[in-house]
């Protein structure tokens, strides 16, 4: 009986344990996952589901014991070790089929124009390091105006702003995109950027350090708000104008058309909060009672309105 491939292929896996297997799949991992950053945390992560098989041969079993370990992290978290360890699965030949986490359904964090304000307020009010104020100004207004992530504003080179728009170089999964700049922001830049060379990093920041940038003037402001906060209340803006969805996704270079819907539900919620208010009772003190009157004004007719009047007990 003749083997196919694909079976030969299988069946020397099946022979191979511990370091020999992994650093075999190390190859293939490498060819699948270019951010260098995902790399290390992939093969992290495989080198503890390494130690924890212990020369057993892999399983399905084994793998969901394995995960079982992390249930109480984040979902998210959970969500990306089970992507990790059913790719090395599919890889060997021993499918996790059945294994199914589902991703919880929440809404991005809605910023109100009032808290950017706030936001800007402590940003410009800080007692040290005053001659970065107009960087740091400048940072966190064009992550507003343009959605970018905090890796991509940190990465973001002179050499890559135009007159009217920015390239996004090698974003999330490694793609680039252009995204129009308003023109009062295309003027901040070229004037932050003038006298640096086309290669200099605009903010001259790391991936972190926007982070904690941006969490410390929240704090500040006495606000819960990060970096990708911005990129939220950028979306929500456009959406809350009239935006088509399938231009917020283009500036936001998601892959996916549902991971920018979820913006869609946020403005729906809004609409529902606002309609609500329609069912709130005013809070009445003791002793108080509102009346509803008919009120003259000039000029524009006979009007009704509620008014909120004291009453004594003893008339």
């Amino acid at each position: 009986m003749l083997l196919t491939p694909e079976v030969r292929r299988k069946l020397r896996l099946r022979n191979l344990i511990g370091d020999e297997l992994f650093l075999l799949y190390d190859s293939d991992l490498k060819l699948k996952v270019h951010n260098p950053r995902n790399l290390d945390n992939e093969r992290r992560l495989l080198l503890k589901f390494r130690q924890y098989l212990n020369n057993f041969p892999p399983s399905p079993e084994l793998a969901k014991g394995f995960l079982a370990q992390y249930t109480d992290r984040k979902p998210r978290t959970v969500i990306r070790y089970a992507s990790t360890i059913k790719s090395f699965m599919q890889w060997y030949g021993e499918p996790m089929n059945g294994c199914k986490i589902r991703s919880p359904k929440t809404l991005p964090q809605y910023i109100n124009d009032s808290d950017i304000e706030r936001l800007f307020g402590a940003l410009e009010s800080k007692a040290t390091h005053r001659g970065c104020i107009a960087r740091d100004s400048l940072l966190v207004e064009l992550a507003l105006k343009t959605g970018m992530r905090r890796a991509e504003l940190a990465n973001l080179q002179v050499k890559d702003i135009e007159a009217e728009f920015l390239i996004v170089v090698e974003g999330k999964g490694l793609k680039d995109r252009h995204i129009p700049l308003i023109p009062v922001i295309a003027e901040r830049l070229h004037k932050f950027t003038k006298g640096k060379r086309p290669d200099d990093r605009v903010f001259d920041l790391k991936p972190a350090s926007i982070s904690n940038k941006i969490q410390r003037f929240a704090k500040k402001a006495g606000l819960d708000i990060h970096c990708h906060s911005l990129r939220h209340k950028f979306a929500t803006s456009l959406v809350e104008r009239g935006a088509s969805i399938k231009a917020v996704q283009e500036l936001l270079g998601h892959q996916n058309l549902a991971s920018t819907q979820v913006y869609l539900a946020i403005r729906d919620q809004e609409l529902r909060d606002a309609l609500n208010l329609l069912d709130d009772k005013p809070d009445i003190p003791e002793g108080y009672e509102m009346v509803t009157v008919r009120q003259i004004a000039t000029g524009i007719g006979d009007h009704p309105c509620q008014l909120l009047v004291k009453y004594d007990n003893e008339a």
